[in-house]
């Protein structure tokens, strides 16, 4: 194996290297789908006691699940629809805080050449 081969390889495994995500990211990123499920839960049950919108019977307590008690859908509903705006808006922020970066082998951006053509 030549000096540049060698050299190669050590390029690549620095590259894979830095490619790569600390394990103890996924585990936060669970941690946090969890906490953001039960904080949506909590949340949704404290709304619905408030009664700060009218919800008919047959939202409250629907027809094709009998067996859940009674506000438990929505509640699930509500905890879902809260899960799922929280981590848009925590993905939305941690994109303008660290924006992406282009790498070694990332093309730049095309330029545009005419504006007024469109």
């Amino acid at each position: 194996m030549g000096r540049d081969a060698w050299r190669f390889r050590q390029i690549e495994e620095e590259r894979r290297k830095k490619k790569r995500i600390n394990p103890v990211w996924r585990g936060v990123g669970c941690v946090l789908i969890v906490i953001l499920g039960l904080i949506g839960y909590i949340f949704s049950g404290w709304f619905i006691q408030r009664e700060l919108i009218y919800l008919p019977p047959v939202i409250r307590r629907p027809a094709f699940a009998p067996w859940l008690p009674e506000d438990m859908f929505v509640q699930i509903v509500v905890a879902f629809l809260f899960m799922l705006f929280a981590y848009t808006a925590m993905s939305v922020i941690y994109a303008i805080a660290f924006p992406i970066r282009l790498g070694e082998t990332d093309a730049p951006p095309m330029k545009r050449r005419d504006r007024g053509r469109w």
